[in-house]
């Protein structure tokens, strides 16, 4: 991995080689304390995700208690491990790989006052959601697609908002970081380099009290139970950046 230097593009004009700049997008980032919550959802936002097309269909909220299972007790944490990052339309694949890179690698967001919040019997709750539907002559069989979600082989999975982080205040720190500027250096095409300006990146969705800054994501699937009753079972290994690049597609 290329080391990252924190400068600027004198050095490119110099040595006359090209240089540009990209402005990286961190809707729906992936992090170390989850997905970046930039559309603010909340806890029990159900989704339907088709493996099979890699599509994402948003449904309800699924009625959480109103406290969650567990809270942390808020301090200061660090979201490192920063990927699946949006840039400039048309940039190079070189550059947006040296990029994501650079950023993975020496950025973090630190959060002020945070705190995790996770919900446990999400399967309860779910199962809860669908008897209040079922009782109220709603055809939940077809608006969360349970029927086909079902069936042997489906492709079909479900996604659920479990658990934030929520904080006061995020904002981006980079490793030996100097001066007003916040922005980072990369090898860019054809002996070029390339900036990566971070100055415009505000995080604002994270801002103010206990503001519900990072998303914990719980992946299932669907089948039919002994009782003959629909029932979820945990779906694991799926990465948090394969449900924070879906996550842009809302």
């Amino acid at each position: 991995m290329n080391r990252i230097l924190l400068t600027t593009c004198i050095t490119a004009i110099l040595t006359g080689c090209t240089s540009s700049v990209v402005r990286p997008s961190f809707d729906y980032a992936a992090t170390s304390l989850g997905v970046y919550n930039s559309g603010l959802l909340n806890v029990g936002q159900l989704f339907v995700w088709d493996t099979e097309t890699s599509t994402l269909t948003r449904l309800d909220e699924v009625p959480f208690p109103p406290a969650p299972t567990t809270r942390t007790n808020p301090t200061t944490l660090h979201a490192s491990n920063i990927s699946s990052l949006s840039f400039t339309a048309g940039i190079d694949s070189t550059v947006k790989a040296n990029a994501s890179a650079a950023i993975k690698e020496n950025l973090s967001i630190r959060v002020q006052n945070g705190s995790r919040e996770e919900y446990l019997n999400t399967i309860g709750l779910l199962a809860t959601e669908i008897n209040r539907r079922k009782a109220a002559n709603e055809d939940v069989d077809r608006s969360w697609l349970l029927s086909q979600a079902a069936q042997q082989g489906s492709s079909l999975r479900y996604i659920l908002v479990r658990g934030l982080v929520t904080s006061d205040k995020a904002e981006l720190m980079a490793q030996n970081s100097s001066g007003a500027e916040l922005s980072l250096i990369v090898p860019g095409g054809k002996g070029g380099t390339t900036k990566i300006d971070l100055s415009g990146e505000a995080l604002a969705s994270c801002s103010g009290s206990r503001s519900p800054c990072f998303l914990s994501l719980q992946v299932f699937q669907a089948y039919i139970n002994e009782s003959g009753n629909y029932d979820f079972e945990p779906v694991r290994g799926v990465a948090t950046s394969q449900i924070a690049d879906l996550l842009k597609s809302l």
